[in-house]
């Protein structure tokens, strides 16, 4: 009799070992969750412009160009289909008959006005309308979670919808997007719901494996290289958002796009590989275009080379014009 109360004890003992190291573990997936995917920072009370900008390269000057011409754009806000409330900065054009749109979209942990350098080099290819978007947990948008892509594709489609009421039906839409930007835009023209009024992407560096990402990170924050530890963050994941990791492979859908596509790599990224970026330029089955910039870290290919960047994006721009005027859309 006492030996099976001793093999019951040990048993409980075992048991509550297990919860509470189960208990530990799900903490540190919860905490590892947060600092990979929730917000860095609140929402600003006020929309205020920073005291002094530097412009040591061409995005600091885009951002200090942004903030001289701040008067000229409004700021808008829409919904988003869960409730997000998604801020950006629209300027008209000073052509109001003008047809031509384009919609910015920044990366991960960045704000806004980083993409002013590709607005202002976009403005000297075509008269056009200016979409600076907020994306959802970043500056003045609400949200606490990035998606790093996925919600914010959902959220992409909204702000064309914005774009369409304010300058026609008839508008025709490029999409500029950095990093996540970049994601949301691939991963958008992909749905079949893709607005037709989209006419040519430029995606500078999108992450092209979100759950490759992941791992990455949890490699350098933590040194781990468990495959348990992503399996419960995608599980997290999922259960939080309704859709896994794998719905963040931009390259496993990247045949159903067909809208022209320009892609900027650095050879030097070590967050969005070139090989990465390689693999997915391949499996594009639109009008393409790859660009990779020698000695580019992350997000720096325009900066390293902007000669050759902004002559790309000329000539990717032209081609996109004569395709709309070819299939009869403009």
């Amino acid at each position: 009799m006492l030996l099976i109360l001793y093999i019951v004890l040990l048993v409980l003992l075992f048991a509550a070992l297990v919860f509470v190291l189960w208990l530990g573990y799900m903490s540190y997936i919860s905490k590892l969750f947060r600092q990979i995917f929730a917000r860095k920072a609140p929402v600003p009370k006020v929309d205020r412009s920073p005291v002094k900008i530097d412009q040591k390269t061409v995005f600091g000057r885009g951002k200090n160009w942004f903030y001289t011409t701040r008067r000229e754009y409004l700021n808008v806000r829409i919904d988003s289909f869960d409730g997000v409330k998604l801020s950006g900065y629209f300027r008209p054009s000073a052509d109001r008959s003008s047809r031509y749109a384009v919609i910015l979209m920044h990366a991960h942990d960045e704000h806004p006005t980083e993409t002013a350098a590709y607005a202002r080099l976009m403005m000297h290819q075509i008269e056009c309308h200016v979409l600076i978007a907020h994306e959802r947990a970043h500056q003045m948008s609400t949200g606490n979670y990035s998606t790093y892509g996925i919600y914010e594709s959902v959220d992409l489609v909204r702000w064309t919808e914005f774009i369409k009421r304010q300058v026609g039906h008839d508008v025709r839409i490029f999409i500029v997007g950095r990093g996540i930007g970049a994601t949301a835009a691939l991963l958008a023209a992909q749905q079949n719901d893709f607005p037709s009024e989209a006419a040519g992407i430029i995606a500078d560096s999108p992450l092209t494996d979100l759950e490759g990402y992941v791992t990455q990170e949890v490699n350098r924050q933590r040194g781990l290289k468990s495959s348990m530890v992503i399996r419960s963050l995608d599980k997290r994941f999922a259960d939080k958002f309704n859709t896994g990791f794998a719905t963040g492979n931009v390259i496993k859908g990247a045949a159903r796009i067909r809208v022209p596509v320009l892609l900027l790599s650095g050879a030097d990224d070590n967050i969005t590989p070139p090989g990465g970026i390689r693999e997915l330029y391949d499996d594009l089955r639109c009008q393409k275009r790859l660009v990779t910039v020698d000695r580019a870290e992350h997000l720096m290919a325009y900066d390293k080379a902007p000669a050759t960047v902004e002559r790309e994006v000329r000539s990717f721009v032209e081609h996109c014009v004569v395709r709309l005027v070819s299939i009869g859309k403009m």
